[in-house]
């Protein structure tokens, strides 16, 4: 399928980071070793934080995942890796090395879990169930000994969550430290860094059965994140689109970290928000069927338009409320050529919603 011009511009926008502050002369960065087993206990018992579901994502193949474990029996060099913690909180998070975190936990834990077959690792270890490593009883046990005290590399940066400037350095280094060829993108990062009950929001909307015909999306998972960023977009655009300052990863950043612990009100509030929004999207403006492929920029100004106009929307004709959608899409700002030209620009963003605003009002 060809991708367009435009499409290639909003894919940018999952990615970039606008944030050129220089580092809060507040965050202490220090270098320490731990063992396997510590880091391990840290993590069952949750004072280190790896994000279940942001693994689940993007995950190393078993191969990969053995091949490190190899590594480790070997003691060969491991690079270091690179936690945050919140020293109000006492709160460890995996900035860099979450794959080599994660690879450590399975084979500790002795989960359900045979390391593949492979001609470039110790033969003793190749195929064997982790299970094995585990029993003390079984000669393969002495591996997971020196796993558990081999000692790693970590560097800290110990840092308050609570400080924007903190979770926005956070945020640079999360993009800087994985840039390789497993680059994390904005809503991954954000799925790590500001993790709470507002995030399991966006995580839950996700799996909305009418969001995800809405996106053409089979199944939840494969997105990376970015359809969690696309109800994130809406909750911002619709609580302050007038405060936008032109730095969309900021302005998104800013918003999760000012939320990342709401009450229960603020929570069923925005539920109803988007559930309200995407029925009458569905419904009346797509027929309650699967929409054609539209742009990410239509369709964030057509939900945050939409959302500022439910009880007037809810309560007219499907062909109305559709004329609507036909109205906007004929508005010179919305048109391919002038959307390449500013796409994520202050004066753009905030003339899309204003725009959308009014039409779906009806006026």
């Amino acid at each position: 399928m060809m991708v367009t011009e435009l499409e290639k511009l909003e894919e940018i926008t999952f990615h970039e980071d606008d944030n050129s502050e220089l580092p809060p002369s507040d965050i202490v960065a220090y270098n320490e070793l731990r063992s396997c087993a510590d880091l391990f206990r840290m993590y069952n018992q949750g004072i280190l934080i790896i994000q279940p579901e942001f693994q689940r994502e993007i995950v190393w193949k078993a191969p990969a995942q053995t091949r490190f474990i190899d590594s480790l029996i070997k003691q060969l060099p491991i690079p270091s890796m690179c936690f945050s913690l919140d020293y109000k909180t006492q709160r460890w998070q995996v900035i860099d090395g979450l794959q080599r975190m994660a690879s450590i936990v399975r084979f500790l834990s002795g989960e359900s879990w045979t390391l593949s077959k492979l001609e470039d690792i110790d033969p003793r270890i190749s195929g064997q169930p982790t299970s094995k490593f585990v029993d003390w009883n079984s000669e393969l046990h002495q591996f997971y000994t020196r796993v558990e005290n081999l000692t790693l590399p970590i560097t800290v940066l110990r840092c308050d969550y609570s400080k924007k400037s903190h979770t926005n350095y956070l945020f640079t280094i999360f993009h800087r430290l994985n840039a390789g060829g497993m680059r994390l993108n904005n809503q991954e990062i954000r799925n790590c860094i500001y993790s709470g009950p507002f995030n399991d929001l966006l995580n839950n909307l996700n799996e909305n059965s009418t969001w995800m015909r809405l996106n053409r999306m089979t199944k939840t998972m494969g997105y990376r994140f970015t359809k969690q960023e696309l109800i994130l977009r809406f909750f911002a655009f619709h609580d302050r689109y007038q405060k936008y300052n032109g730095r969309l990863a900021k302005f998104l950043n800013e918003y999760m970290a000012e939320n990342m612990y709401p009450d229960d009100e603020f929570i069923d509030e925005k539920r109803a928000l988007f559930e309200r929004t995407i029925d009458i999207v569905f419904l009346k403006i797509f027929g309650g069927r699967t929409p054609p492929k539209i742009s990410t920029t239509v369709f964030e100004a057509v939900l945050v338009g939409v959302s500022f106009n439910l009880a007037y929307l809810e309560a007219q004709p499907d062909a109305r409320v559709r004329t609507f959608f036909e109205r906007l899409l004929e508005q010179e700002e919305f048109s391919e050529q002038r959307l390449s030209e500013g796409l994520a620009g202050k004066p753009r963003v905030i003339e899309r919603m204003s725009i959308a605003k009014t039409i779906f009002s009806g006026r």
